[in-house]
């Protein structure tokens, strides 16, 4: 059985209920809603900031491999892994929409993560300052 596909419009309504359920800063939600630009929560506070090049360019590769939508990075520094970037995404497949949304209500993200190693996967969040920190 193939599963209905989303479109990209679609899928960016998607991402946007996400973003309001994880409660992230309203210019983040507005930034990727209006201009399409990404915004990474950073460290344990989880400041925002925007995407340097090379952040850009690692997004734009994951999502064209999988046809995925990231709609928020968090970059998160650790002293047994360095620098672990978790990529937060939806896919197009609609059927798993809710069951992700109900797991997100209760802090856990559909993310990639992208260190030495790499997984894709659950992982845990809270919101912080308006952004999100990854909690281990």
């Amino acid at each position: 059985m193939e599963l209905e596909k989303a479109s990209k419009e679609e899928m960016l309504q998607e991402v946007i209920k996400r973003m309001q359920l994880l409660k992230l800063h309203n210019n983040v939600i507005k930034d990727l809603k209006n201009d399409g630009v990404l915004n990474k929560s950073e460290g344990r506070l989880g400041i925002l900031y925007w995407l340097d090049e090379k952040e850009q360019t690692m997004v734009k590769e994951y999502e064209k491999q999988r046809n995925i939508l990231v709609y928020h990075i968090i970059k998160t520094y650790t002293l047994d892994m360095g620098v672990v970037y978790d990529l937060l995404f939806v896919t197009d497949e609609k059927e798993y929409w809710k069951e992700e949304r109900l797991r997100l209500e209760s802090g856990y993200v559909l993310s990639h993560s992208i260190s030495q190693f790499c997984e894709s996967g659950d992982i845990f969040v809270k919101n912080r300052n308006g952004g999100l920190v990854r909690i281990y």
